[in-house]
Parts: structure tokens; C-alpha cells; sequence
């Protein structure tokens, strides 16, 4: 075989060999400003201190934390409760026996938005 016809079959496998394995760009999902996370619109809104020994607080409730536990961010990724450092705003959901077995952190804009519907929600059933 021609020694040009070779490399340029083998720059060819080896270009193509190399976009295959390059990793994608990452962009981090967001939520469009003033949307509010379609399983975030039921659910009690509060503000969390951080979790300690098993327990968090919730504006003023101090509830259990489920052993199945998931906190999601603003980004919808799964963070660990330690990761939380400060009291931020967040909609939670408990499971039957009282504890809290979901949290998601709201950014300010959701936690507005969610605030809203919570209060049209509210209003409509009275």
C-alpha cells in the first residue's frame, strides 16, 4: 500500500477517533427566570437552616429527615446536606411518617414564583 494513502487513512481514524472521545461542553441546565420547577409547584415553601445530626429546620418547625433523603440545587443536581452552609429558601416534601424525604433549593427567583402559586392555590380553595 502507498505509504501517503496510509497516513491519511490514518489521520482520518485518528481525527475521528479523537472527537469521539472528546468530552461534550458542559453547560449547567438552568430554569428560565420566573419558572418554578414543574415538581416544585406543590409543597410547603420555607426557609432551611442547614441539616445537623438528622434534622433541619423549617421557618419554624424543626422537622426529621428521611433516611432516603435527596436535596437538589438550583441546578437540579443532587447535593449532600453538608454541602449546605446557610439558611436558603426551599420547597420540601415529607414522606408518610412525617419526615422530610425531598428538598429542593429554590433560587430567589423560583422561591418568589413558587410563593405566588402556593398563596393563587391557597386562595382558590378557600
Amino acid at each position: 500500500m502507498n505509504p501517503i494513502v496510509s497516513a491519511i487513512i490514518s489521520s482520518i481514524i485518528d481525527s475521528i477517533l479523537e472527537s469521539a472521545m472528546a468530552p461534550a461542553p458542559v453547560v449547567p441546565p438552568s430554569a428560565p427566570v420566573g419558572v418554578v420547577r414543574p415538581s416544585l409547584q406543590n409543597g410547603p415553601l420555607a426557609v432551611m437552616t442547614p441539616p445537623s445530626n438528622g434534622f433541619a429546620q423549617f421557618d419554624d418547625k424543626t422537622l426529621r429527615l428521611a433516611a432516603s433523603l435527596q436535596i437538589r440545587d438550583t441546578q437540579n443536581r443532587i447535593v449532600m446536606s453538608g454541602s449546605l452552609q446557610q439558611p436558603i429558601p426551599v420547597l420540601y416534601k415529607v414522606d408518610e411518617y412525617g419526615s422530610v424525604q425531598r428538598i429542593w433549593v429554590l433560587t430567589p427567583e423560583e422561591a418568589e414564583v413558587a410563593d405566588q402559586l402556593i398563596k393563587q392555590k391557597a386562595a382558590a380553595q378557600k
